[in-house]
């Protein structure tokens, strides 16, 4: 599943998996090798689960690798656990329950399910308060043992024993790889041109409540341009209520439809994100208008300055050929991707400032000046304005080249840059 997806399975923020990927903690089960997008296997939940059990206790992201590295040997996981007690007297509390976490001796939250004649019904442990932590808390479990909730909660029960109820449908395994239409007639709608912020993205439009405060979102998208007569960019296009989506992999149309409520304009956009692949039903991503402004595709891309004088580098020059991708130069582990084909197979750089790039897994060469060049610290990519900065590490005997990856996610998506390793040729 994506990074986005994945994120809202363990109720935490794309940043943080980010983070994660980054100091290698917890590093996705694949990545893209075109699109460099993120995928997470559902098995992982339990590794974040570990991750924050023990970040909640305390434990600093270098001692929960430590703590993870020993995971097979319980007693070299108690020790440590004892040493940290003995320093954090006061959060014994919290590392007890981690401790509970880590080892699987019993459940931090115990839900009940009941099969009725209109589905299955989720019931919070009674005993306990219904707030947002439980119904949040009752959502990950949900969507943990493979359902997707498709109602909104409902208070039962007692008031010393309440339970907490919803609606879901059980997911496929399978994801769907959805190959729908989007080269759909344009038809105007002025009222929608402009930038829209993501707020949120919702099990159904109910839970989306105006002016009340919501979380960092772990919906992938971050804000999406309407452009006047439905100019395409980046992944998006747009025509009357619907919104077209390409990711390289998928193409899909999503309905919305837009409302004015207490003077703020929102967008509600029936979402074919995982669930919805997964044999369920689209989630409701909530966008708020920023402004109505024309921008254009160019105008909103992010530009760097490649208008450098040449440097010479001697250390650089030479074919390199692709042998990785990583979030994190710091994280890159020489011989884990060994013999993986990449869509930047590879680089030669001469000397004067000419560059060659191997694009499209070694089918696309760009080697024209007019294209891009290259300087001592970059290579300078004229036809998207970015430069992408290289750095020369030798690990274990061997150079490799950390070449800054500035995808779409980059320039469009406000997301940091990713890397391709690469080795002298």
């Amino acid at each position: 599943m994506q990074i986005g997806a994945f994120a809202k399975l363990c109720g935490t923020k794309i940043s943080v998996l980010r983070h994660y990927d980054k100091t290698g903690l917890l590093r996705p089960d694949y990545t893209d090798r075109f699109t460099g997008y993120r995928y997470y296997a559902k098995e992982q939940v339990a590794d974040f689960l570990k991750i924050s059990a023990l970040k909640a206790a305390g434990f600093s992201l270098s001692e929960i690798r430590s703590v993870l590295a020993a995971r097979s040997g319980t007693e070299a996981i108690l020790e440590v656990f004892e040493q940290k007690k003995a320093a954090l007297e006061e959060a014994l509390l919290q590392l007890d329950e981690a401790k509970k976490t880590l080892l699987g001796v019993e459940q931090v939250m115990k839900i009940k399910i009941i099969a009725t004649k209109d589905g299955l019904l989720f019931y919070a442990a009674p005993g306990r308060k219904i707030d947002a932590e439980i119904r949040a808390e009752v959502d990950r479990t949900i969507a943990a043992q493979g359902y997707q909730r498709i109602s909104t909660f409902q208070v039962r029960g007692t008031e010393k024993d309440p339970e907490l109820a919803c609606q879901v449908l059980l997911l496929n395994e399978t994801e769907q790889v959805l190959q729908e239409d989007i080269n759909l007639p344009f038809e105007n709608d002025d009222t929608v041109i402009g930038k829209w912020v993501t707020v949120g993205e919702f099990a159904v439009r109910e839970d989306f409540c105006p002016g009340a405060d919501v979380p960092e979102s772990s919906a992938e998208i971050k804000e999406i341009y309407f452009l006047p007569d439905g100019e395409r960019y980046w992944c998006f296009g747009w025509t009357k209520g619907k919104l077209l989506i390409d990711d390289g992999v998928s193409t899909s149309v999503h309905p919305f439809e837009t409302e004015t409520i207490d003077g703020t304009r929102y967008m509600f956009v029936s979402l074919k994100s995982y669930h919805y692949r997964h044999g369920g039903q689209p989630t409701v991503l909530v966008l708020r208008q920023a402004d109505n402004k024309a921008y254009t595709a160019q105008g909103i891309a992010r530009k760097d300055d490649i208008d450098r004088p040449f440097v010479p580098d001697d250390a650089v020059l030479g074919k390199w050929k692709t042998v990785g991708f990583c979030a994190d130069p710091a994280a890159f582990v020489p011989g884990e991707t060994a013999g993986t084909d990449w869509y930047l197979a590879g680089v030669e750089f001469q000397p004067g400032g000419a560059v060659t790039s191997l694009y499209d897994f070694g089918r696309d060469v760009i080697d024209t000046p007019e294209m891009q060049t290259w300087t001592k610290g970059y290579i300078l990519r004229k036809w998207n304005h970015s430069a992408c900065a290289y750095e020369i590490r030798v690990l274990d005997g061997n150079e490799y080249l950390f070449l800054e990856w500035k995808s779409g996610d980059y320039r469009w998506g406000g997301f940091d840059t990713d890397y391709y390793v690469l080795e002298r040729a």
